[in-house]
């Protein structure tokens, strides 16, 4: 009788054991499957599998001895960089292979003066991607205007890569759908990212320090959270409309 019930004993836990395991691999599936995220009061799903193992250059702008635009409270190079990390997350969820070219308050540069030190940064910036063979590369900044009204953010990317404007007006998209504006993404031609990147490439001016209000906001973790998925969202569906069309997601070298 101790025998039967130890050996019944046994095989229940055997069987929460199995149980257990086969509803964490469900789990799983579900969450790489898809994620499912609430931002501007409703539900949003992201299919992670439209950006696969795609190789996502993350670029938090400025960084070190640049501070990039200056608010009344906050620097641009710290709001990039966590903007950025919660972007490199959602990457990384969803399979992706996001590259940093900075994960702390560094630059690139190593020389001196700041004017050619700027210039080492950004020519470094250009070669990680090569070096990584990035199929995107995403610029985050923040905008700055002497007229203090300017609000929203706004989506640039150069006229020469068509692949760069598709990615360009998916992002610029679902940050309208997020902070209620209706911007158009835009060609800039003298942007040096811009120019020499040889992916699809954006740069994304995520809002303005120079506007009290939005500094305020874009200070808030929160936010950077909600834009993170927007830029994420605008991702997911640029590859996607390129898997649609039989496009491959390539570096376009």
């Amino acid at each position: 009788m101790r025998r039967m019930r130890r050996d019944g004993l046994n095989y229940r836990r055997r069987w929460n054991r199995g149980w257990m395991v086969a509803a964490m691999f469900a789990l799983v599936l579900i969450v790489t499957g898809s994620l499912v995220w609430k931002y501007n009061q409703k539900d949003e799903e992201i299919w992670s599998w439209t950006i696969g193992n795609q190789v996502v250059l993350i670029d938090a702008g400025h960084g070190g001895v640049d501070p990039g635009a200056v608010g009344k409270v906050s620097l641009e190079k710290d709001i990039t960089l966590n903007i950025s990390k919660h972007l490199q997350l959602l990457v990384q969820q969803s399979g992706g292979k996001p590259v940093m070219v900075r994960e702390a308050d560094v630059d690139l540069g190593t020389s001196e003066g700041l004017a050619r030190r700027k210039r080492e940064d950004l020519a470094q910036r250009i070669q990680l991607a090569k070096d990584f063979e990035a199929d995107v590369y995403l610029s985050i900044h923040v905008n700055s205007s002497p007229n203090h009204s300017l609000t929203g953010p706004q989506v640039f990317y150069h006229e020469g890569l068509p692949e760069g404007k598709l990615l360009a007006e998916a992002i610029q998209m679902e940050l309208n759908k997020l902070t209620g504006t209706k911007r158009v993404a835009k060609a800039d031609q003298d942007l040096f990212i811009l120019k020499k990147a040889q992916q699809a490439a954006v740069t994304v001016e995520v809002g303005f320090l120079s506007n009290p209000q939005e500094e305020q906001k874009l200070n808030e973790t929160d936010y950077q959270h909600q834009l993170s998925i927007a830029i994420y969202q605008g991702l997911s569906e640029y590859c996607r409309k390129l898997q649609k069309e039989g496009i491959p997601i390539v570096d376009v070298n």
